[in-house]
């Protein structure tokens, strides 16, 4: 995130405010020349770093690794932007085509490098060597997409650095916030408790989801921001909120009933208790529903999601350290989850006040901005499902993928 600098997020809000045709082609290959200079910042600092770092944990061998895997780095900071650039200029279908076949190439390598038993040297150049592909193909594709490789002029860079550094820095501060709970874990519990505490707070992938919606509606919220129509900012935030509850509602609802099961599966009996962390983390899983960014980034208050990401990271670090020095004494057994607890309500805070601003800027009130009448039926329905497919495997004593099975084929319909 730090050397991407937030460039791709920028490109999409500021391509649909640049006029066709020479002025988008300029945009785009300055942002290739700025991501360009900062993946070799990157591979020169990795390349610096990677000796003294190798000395100090006394890895004499790291040393090695580094060199294979550069190209990969520099690959993915350079072509940073082009997926982004290609929807933002209508090539959709290009794009999933280029993601599809980068993820082909990586398991590929995976693949071969596992029935082939290569070492680490060698699996890290079959990746860079599809991350170097993948970004040169990114290459053409833009400038098939944007019609020729246009001007090359820096004027307007320092504006969208500008506009970018912000969206960087949220993103940034953002990695900080997702980290900051398991330190506190670490400085307070110690290590054992933190691989309980650190496998518990799963990351359910719905990110992956998530990405689409925000390429897709930055550039629309954009345009529409640009043209005065907050209605139809408004129309298209609620959409999203809508058709996203119907998928993120259900799937949490039911990984919370099912939370223990799943961690049967997913751990060995060590980890039992991390399914309780896992339930915690789930409270903040409906939040996700609320794509506020794409609004915020589109109508050009990306300020905003910075300022929401630095609050949550005060607001987590003290509560986390908070919680734990209050449990310690008398409820040590639940020290562990004072943490989990603490990153799921400022989570919760910061989604409130982000999305309560969103309201007042695009001048709708709360109760219109917000599909309630879908997300309480969708809820409603979900919630009762969940506890219909718990019911149904109540005292069953088989293994924990059978009764998943046998839950998902009551739960689904």
């Amino acid at each position: 995130p730090v050397f991407l600098m937030g460039v791709p997020t920028a490109l999409l809000y500021v391509f649909p405010r640049r006029a066709p045709g020479a002025e988008r082609r300029t945009l785009v290959w300055q942002s290739t020349v700025v991501l360009c200079i900062s993946g070799c910042l990157l591979v020169a600092l990795l390349w610096a770093v990677g000796r003294p770092l190798s000395r100090w944990f006394s890895v004499s061998d790291a040393v090695d690794l580094i060199v294979p895997f550069l190209p990969y780095v520099f690959s993915i900071v350079a072509a940073g932007h082009v997926e982004a650039s290609l929807v933002a200029s209508g090539r959709p279908t290009w794009q999933a085509g280029l993601s599809l076949a980068g993820a082909v190439g990586l398991i590929a390598v995976a693949g071969f490098a596992h029935g082939g038993r290569w070492g680490v040297g060698e699996t890290l150049w079959g990746l860079s060597a599809v991350g170097v592909l993948r970004g040169g193909l990114g290459w053409l594709l833009l400038v098939a997409g944007i019609g020729g490789a246009g001007r090359l002029s820096m004027a307007g860079v320092g504006s969208l650095l500008g506009y970018a550094s912000r969206i960087g820095l949220s993103d940034a501060v953002g990695s900080l916030s997702r980290a900051v709970d398991r330190m506190v874990v670490l400085g307070f519990l110690g290590t054992a408790d933190l691989a309980l505490y650190h496998v518990g707070a799963i990351e359910v992938p719905v990110s992956l989801m998530l990405a689409a919606v925000v390429t897709v509606l930055v550039p629309e919220v954009s345009r529409l921001s640009a043209a005065g129509r907050l209605e139809e900012v408004g129309e298209l935030f609620r959409g999203a909120v809508g058709r996203l509850a119907l998928f993120i509602l259900p799937l949490c609802c039911f990984l919370f009933v099912h939370a223990g099961a799943v961690i049967e599966v997913y751990l060995p009996g060590a980890f039992s208790r991390t399914d309780e962390v896992f339930r915690i983390f789930l409270l903040a899983l409906p939040l996700r529903c609320a794509v506020y960014n794409p609004v915020l980034v589109g109508t050009g208050r990306a300020n905003w999601a910075l300022y929401g990401s630095v609050g949550d990271l005060c607001v987590n670090a003290a509560l986390s350290v908070l919680l734990v020095r209050f449990l310690l004494p008398d409820h040590a057994q639940w020290a562990l989850l004072g943490p989990a607890a603490a990153t799921v309500l400022a989570t919760w805070g910061q989604v409130a006040v982000l999305v309560t601003l969103l309201s007042r800027s695009l001048q709708q009130p709360l109760n219109t901005l917000l599909p309630w009448g879908r997300l309480g039926r969708v809820g409603l329905v979900s919630i009762v499902a969940s506890i219909a497919s718990g019911w149904a495997i109540f005292d069953w004593q088989t293994g924990p993928g059978l009764r998943l099975v046998v839950a998902t084929a009551v739960f689904a319909p």
